[in-house]
């Protein structure tokens, strides 16, 4: 093993959250602005609504997706979730709330 000193490399760690964690995460935001429709731009969490979103969509196609179950559809529905933003915005502005 050789220590080589200087310069530590621009790592950048990332916690990958489980799948219920993130919901849990989502039930914050719900309690926080009264709703589930979270922006793409709050990070993470808006990443992790689009991707369910597009799980939904897959999944309803009939392919195969590891982001939804019927199980985890049925909870998020259970909460209000929106899985079709476009239609609560009325067909505006797609970043605001996909």
């Amino acid at each position: 093993f050789v220590f080589k000193a200087g310069k530590t490399p621009n790592v950048r760690v990332t916690v990958q959250k489980t799948w219920e964690e993130r919901f849990q995460d989502l039930l914050a935001f719900k309690e926080e602005h009264g709703h589930t429709a979270v922006p793409r731009r709050v990070g993470p969490l808006g990443n992790w609504v689009k991707s369910l979103r597009d799980g939904y969509r897959n999944m309803r196609a009939g392919k195969k997706t590891y982001m939804m179950t019927a199980e985890r559809a049925l909870r998020l529905t259970e909460i209000g979730f929106n899985f079709q933003p476009m239609q609560l915005k009325g067909g505006t502005d797609r970043d605001e709330v996909e």
